[in-house]
């Protein structure tokens, strides 16, 4: 024990020698996190007339002694007396920012928003500020509209996180970043009319910067491989958590990278858009009904549907090995249908959109004896005004019909007296909208059913 130093002294010197020991153990992690989301990006800053580094400093970094950290990245011997064009290197750490705008354009189904903990009820048009930790379920969609217009949009099981949004406001620029950590995601970044501007994606083994383009990004929920595939625009890759190292890659229009968790990079070619089979037939069955042309290339196919050419408001989706694809029913309506195909590499490749009409009408009908003939009877689903039409064939379906009954309200006829012999017969309904802007009427036939009368 020192000289002069009590025993509690010496007690309480001991406390603080253990904290101070202890306490790197619980800062470095934050540190490092600091320093991997910040990407130690720099903004070049040119010196205007009666620019000093200290009054930029006061202005538009987070603390006025930062001009320091920027003085010695940049050996500035006299941070009053700077040259008029001199370029100054300022990490992005350093500068102030006002909190970026995001909000909830569209949402459906189970949809849950959190941030700080908190769970945020969703409504169409409320804020989603950074930090905030967005997650859909199955059969579940939203899409976010930033600040400057771009577009987040997020489909069926899939979770994601907004690390940044931000306004610089040294630069007047944007810096977005958000972190895929499953699922799915598609980010219709505006074009940006800044070099300072920044957008970025993260999944759990990649980073990508984008620049105004429509871009998708999807994690492996088997493998954990980060797919990135981009549509318009261009976008470079970075294996890792950093956009700094040597393994990056350029990823234009139409192709795509995949990053595994062992570091590795590999670029592909997307395959061209599907052809659907008639796609703009009207959907009135009680499934949505999609056919593929098949292609060897292809193992499998997804579709989209949404009520907006702009697929905000997307409804349903449905992802098929083969090239049959059957949606659950949806409401009347028109609609876009926006097919991918499914490389065997496991690239998902370039979109085919098209529009279609959806028109819920079912018809069915069976044939019987009754008490005073043969009775048809029909059913079937639909809004709108039905309106009937009922025929009867003898001989042959191409014969000229022997009864032929348009204009029918009810969901029955019964004919007496049918001289023995092979019959066809088949109902028709014509279908008036329940939208009274939609003046466009539907119609359809059963096919032909037989119906042999023998005395």
């Amino acid at each position: 024990m020192a000289f002069g130093t009590s025993r509690r002294q010496y007690s309480k010197y001991l406390r603080i020698l253990a904290l101070v020991s202890l306490a790197p153990v619980a800062i470095t992690p934050l540190v490092a996190q600091a320093q991997t989301s910040g990407d130690n990006s720099r903004v070049e800053y040119v010196f205007k007339r009666g620019d000093t580094l200290i009054d930029l400093a006061q202005k538009y970094m987070r603390k006025r002694s930062d001009y320091v950290a920027v003085q010695r990245l940049n050996r500035i011997a006299n941070p009053r007396f700077i040259p008029v064009g001199k370029t100054v290197l300022i990490p992005f750490r350093l500068l102030k920012y006002r909190p970026s705008e995001a909000s909830l354009s569209a949402f459906r189904g189970n949809v849950s928003i959190a941030r700080g903990g908190r769970p945020i009820t969703p409504a169409r048009g409320i804020e989603i500020a950074e930090g905030s930790r967005l997650a859909t379920a199955a059969g579940s969609f939203l899409t976010l509209q930033l600040e400057d217009g771009s577009r987040i949009s997020m489909p069926s099981n899939s979770k994601m996180r907004i690390m940044r949004l931000r306004h610089i406001l040294l630069t007047d620029s944007v810096d977005y970043e958000l972190a895929v950590d499953s699922g799915r995601m598609r980010s219709k970044v505006t074009p940006f009319d800044k070099k300072e501007d920044r957008y970025r994606v993260r999944t759990p083994v990649a980073v990508s910067a984008v620049r105004g383009t429509d871009y998708r990004t999807r994690v492996d929920e088997g493998t954990g491989t980060a797919y990135s595939e981009t549509v318009e625009g261009a976008v470079d890759v970075a294996s890792g958590d950093s956009l700094e190292g040597a393994n990056i890659v350029s990823v234009p229009a139409g192709t795509g990278a995949a990053a595994t968790v062992t570091g590795d990079l590999a670029k592909a070619d997307l395959l061209t858009p599907p052809e659907l089979i008639d796609p703009a037939k009207v959907q009135s069955e009680e499934t949505l009904e999609f056919a593929v042309t098949p292609r060897e290339a292809a193992s499998g196919h997804r579709i989209l549907i949404s009520s907006d050419a702009g697929f905000v408001d997307i409804v349903a989706e449905q992802l098929v090995n083969g090239t049959s694809i059957s949606l659950p029913s949806i409401e009347d309506g028109r609609y876009f249908a926006k097919a991918t195909a499914i490389g065997q590499d496991g690239f998902e490749g370039m979109p085919a959109s098209y529009s279609f009409k959806r028109q819920l009408s079912t018809l069915s009908g069976s044939a019987g004896t009754g008490d005073f003939g043969y009775r048809f009877k029909w059913s079937g689903a639909g809004k709108g005004k039905r309106v009937y039409r009922f025929q009867l064939l003898l001989g042959d379906t191409k014969a000229i019909p022997i009864v032929d009954e348009a204009g029918l309200t009810q969901d029955a006829i019964t004919l007496s007296d049918l001289p023995d012999g092979e019959y066809f017969w088949r109902v028709g309904v014509t279908q008036y909208s329940s939208d009274p802007e939609d003046k466009e009427v539907f119609q359809k036939w059963t096919d032909f059913e037989k119906l042999t009368v023998a005395g």
